[in-house]
């Protein structure tokens, strides 16, 4: 493992808010949408009133409407996410969030619908907090290019694959159908995912299993290839699980994102709009 000697006062090199700040970005941002929201209901009104207000009306501008508001309320958490150097897809998260809320009140939808909307995050979602890995849907072109992978490494020889963090099951059932002498299985901690992608198993025609759970619980000295599509926060645990049980000779393929600090044995692309796919060899 390589480490980097950081040089002096590198750390001090963050800005104030940002040290101030806590270093999840979720809760970055419900901090400056309540400073905003303290800001403006607090002392806005009075300092616009004492100072803009004739200026303000002559332009047409009525201060007593709630578009106003809303209007200096973006644009005060947009800077704040500016200065809080979030990333720029955060800072369209803190412009269009206000406005989505504004715009459902007006809709007034009943409140079953925002209730159904909230189990449907939360079975899909799940624990995204906790294993930072969201849902990420692949493309035909990255099953395929796993598929001639396979074919490469072990021509017609029955493989035991596993699809870590499955989703609906696309990868796996695609592989399933293609190499029918593998044993392909798939592991999906989200609920909303998992429940898909087994319901999809029984009308595949194929033996696919999905399970629902961590990953973490799977004995991966059992398996020949693992194929993860998850994200950048968890490849090096990934990375370490496949060094601690997988066999000589063994693969592992990650899609778009690569282990940190490894160099791949191959990296494959599939088309000009999928992701690569990273292989890699365990020694």
């Amino acid at each position: 493992m390589h480490s980097i000697k950081l040089p002096v006062g590198a750390l001090s090199s963050q800005s104030w808010m940002q040290r101030l700040l806590p270093k999840r970005l979720w809760c970055q941002a419900l901090l400056i949408q309540s400073v905003s929201m303290l800001l403006i209901t607090g002392l806005a009104p009075s300092v616009i009133n004492s100072v803009f207000a004739f200026e303000l009306r002559s332009l047409g501008i009525q201060l007593d409407s709630i578009w106003c508001w809303l209007l200096l309320h973006m644009c005060v958490v947009s800077g704040l996410a500016k200065l809080a150097r979030m990333p720029v897809w955060w800072r369209w998260i803190h412009v269009i969030f206000p406005l989505a809320v504004v715009f459902m009140q007006q809709v007034a939808l009943p409140a079953s619908v925002y209730f159904t909307g909230f189990i449907i995050t939360l079975t899909l979602y799940w624990s995204v907090h906790n294993t930072r890995v969201p849902f990420y849907p692949s493309f035909p072109a990255t099953w395929r290019a796993l598929q001639r992978i396979l074919e490469q490494h072990a021509g017609d020889k029955s493989l035991k694959v596993l699809d870590i963090g499955s989703g609906i099951g696309d990868i796996a059932m695609f592989l399933a159908k293609q190499r029918i002498h593998d044993q392909v299985s798939g592991i999906e901690i989200a609920p909303l995912p998992w429940a898909v992608s087994a319901v999809r198993a029984l009308f595949s025609g194929t033996s696919v299993t999905f399970t629902l759970g961590d990953y973490r619980s799977i004995n991966f000295a059992e398996l020949d290839v693992v194929f993860a599509y998850l994200s950048p926060a968890v490849m090096q645990d990934v990375w370490q699980k496949v060094q601690q049980e997988m066999r000589p000779g063994c693969l592992f393929v990650t899609s778009e994102f690569p282990v940190p600090d490894t160099v791949a044995e191959h990296i494959v692309f599939p088309s000009a709009h999928s992701p690569a796919l990273y292989v890699y060899l365990k020694q």
